[in-house]
């Protein structure tokens, strides 16, 4: 056998040495997060705001947190907290992967007790520089170490951003690919780091030497590892459908009966296969590591222990492996598992998000048309103000994206802005499309469709907010106008002139203890920041959430999930399919017409 066939067979029979206590650990460990480690992150974060002497933390204010000690304090130990979490999973693995390299087995309390001993062993002086390589692993594909870490995305707005900008795409691919080369050079680090008593610095420098003149062999293994559990995944699901599919025409002689019960079991077999997935090839990672990191030590792997199969060795045996799949079957159908538990009735709005801004030019008269062609119930714009004091539709602050003009918004009038177009740089069929004035979309829009109205100061207006609703009342459009901003002070103009019209803050993150903020009838926040805890203080409160922007299938089944009043997106025609085929499973559909004709 070849030392490359060696790392794969051995790092299977690694992970398969303790594969049952694997599977407890990660239920537990899952299971605390959800219970206690989750709500305890949350609480201490909506702490935060008060500390900082602020009513909430948004993108404009979180800076406030740095000047005052208490607040910067509960910072750093969230972070800390959070970086402790992410490695105890990590650290349990290498512990399994190790046990199992030296053929012991362990138990799932001794590797609870040696995880904590290991972990909490990372807070020394000179190995705490390992938390600095969590960033790195978050933007790789080594995420996969830890179920956390999966979690972790970058926003939906700011990867649209990056990728339209070439620069700013190649930039970020740069930050990617470096990302991966510092965390392959470390790729021993980590186990050299756990089971030595030596310093971050030493463990760097051990896992440069072991790869020296290896990386290439490194790198194919490890990556053909992936492959290679991917390809075995796919066998384990065909094997599933087989086994469930025999299992009910067997059980039920009725078609009808078999084809229901199919799709019963197989739901659960998907839940179940995706945990025991997820877990499994962290853990395979982590064993190929291991494996690796002793064969280049040329450590000499203990031989097997001939252990006779007693009935009572078999019993125990079996009692586990069936105790085990026991669980992680109830687990898979609980909330802790992660199932997601799609609402039977979607109350959530379709917001256009500057329109129907994929399929035509943002902010435009043609895209509120769009809009409501598309079936959205209300339509998202940006308002700015001209130096002549009209009210305009534009996002940015200069005309040069959208028009190709490079002029301000605040040096320009409505003379020079009615010869600007504002549909060339979309497409040549909206060549000709103007900028859209307020006064002409709330005309369109008069009980066709509801309006998200954002005001975007500059500094330089003259009675932003008295000129938006004096709009407004001239159209009498008061119950089919919600004004947005970002900046709470125009919100608070909004309530002392007209109380009775209803105000949105808007925020790229939200933490507070208290939801009930002042002039505020709603809040509107990117997706990643949502959830479900979110939107159930702020119902309680009479509030309503918004979440943006999200043109995903994922992230759009994820407001939809949290319950948010609204989902604003570039797209509503996806909204508006991912609604009314909430809960679906395509794939189970196809199979189900496949094996049930």
């Amino acid at each position: 056998m070849s030392k490359n066939e060696q790392v794969f067979t051995g790092a299977f029979n690694v992970v398969f040495q303790n594969w049952s206590t694997l599977f407890c650990f990660e239920m537990i460990y899952r299971g605390t997060a959800a219970t206690l480690l989750f709500p305890l992150h949350r609480y201490l974060l909506a702490l935060l705001p008060g500390l900082a002497g602020e009513a909430y933390l948004g993108q404009e204010n979180i800076a406030s947190v740095f000047h005052h000690p208490a607040a910067l304090l509960l910072l750093i130990a969230i972070a800390l907290m959070t970086g402790l979490y992410i490695f105890f999973e990590i650290t349990a693995l290498f512990i399994c992967a190790e046990k199992g390299w030296r053929r012991e087995q362990i138990s799932v309390w001794e590797l609870w007790h040696e995880t904590v001993v290991k972990s909490v062993g990372l807070i020394r002086l000179n190995r705490l520089p390992v938390f600095l390589m969590l960033p790195f692993m978050a933007l790789s594909v080594f995420a996969v170490l830890s179920g956390y870490l999966r979690m972790v995305k970058i926003p939906e707005f700011v990867m649209d951003y990056i990728k339209t900008a070439p620069l700013l795409l190649i930039f970020f691919t740069a930050v990617v690919v470096f990302c991966h080369i510092i965390l392959f050079l470390y790729i021993f680090g980590v186990p050299h780091l756990l089971f030595t008593q030596k310093s971050f610095a030493a463990s760097w420098k051990e896992s440069l030497k072991m790869l020296h003149g290896k990386k290439l062999r490194t790198a194919g293994i490890l990556y053909g590892y992936i492959l290679l559990f991917i390809l075995a995944r796919a066998a384990a699901l065909g094997a599933g459908i087989f086994l469930i599919y025999g299992g009910v025409r067997l059980s039920y002689p009725n078609l009808k009966t078999a084809e229901y019960q199919f799709q019963l079991h197989f739901r659960s077999f998907q839940e179940v296969e995706s945990i025991a997935a997820g877990a499994l090839i962290s853990a395979f990672l982590c064993a190929g590591i291991v494996v690796l990191y002793h064969q280049y030590r040329k450590n000499r792997r203990p031989d097997k222990k001939p252990q006779p199969m007693t009935l009572c060795r078999t019993t125990l045996r079996v009692c586990a492996a069936l105790g085990t799949l026991s669980l992680l079957i109830i687990f898979s159908e609980s909330e802790l598992g992660g199932r997601i538990i799609f609402p039977e009735i979607v109350t959530t709005r379709v917001v256009a998000h500057r329109g129907s801004a994929v399929v035509a030019p943002e902010n435009t008269i043609a895209s509120l048309l769009q809009a409501v062609k598309d079936g959205a119930e209300m339509a998202e714009i940006d308002v700015r103000q001209l130096k002549d004091g009209t009210l305009i539709l534009m996002h940015d602050a200069n005309f040069k994206r959208t028009t190709g003009v490079d002029l301000n918004v605040w040096d320009a009038d409505i003379e020079m802005v009615q010869r600007l177009d504002a549909g060339s740089f979309f497409s040549p069929d909206f060549a000709g499309e103007p900028v859209a004035t307020l006064e002409n979309v709330l005309s369109e829009a008069n009980g066709r469709i509801d309006l998200m109205i954002e005001l975007k100061p500059t500094g330089r207006e003259q009675n932003l907010v008295r000129e938006t609703l004096s709009l407004i009342q001239k159209h009498d459009m008061e119950d089919q106008c919600v004004i947005a901003s970002m900046d709470a002070g125009l919100l608070n103009q909004v309530k002392s002139s007209a109380p009775g019209i209803q105000t949105v803050l808007i925020s790229v993150l939200l933490l507070t203890e208290e939801y009930n903020l002042k002039d505020v009838d709603a809040f509107s926040v990117e997706t990643t920041s949502l959830s479900p805890s979110m939107v159930v203080q702020a119902h309680l409160l009479g509030k309503q959430v918004y979440a943006w922007t999200a043109n995903s299938k994922e992230n759009i089944n994820k407001i939809l999930n949290c319950g948010a009043d609204g989902v604003i997106t570039d797209n509503p025609l996806l909204a508006r399919s991912c609604i009314e085929q909430i809960g679906r499973n395509f794939f189970m559909e196809e199979l189900t017409e496949l094996l049930f004709p």
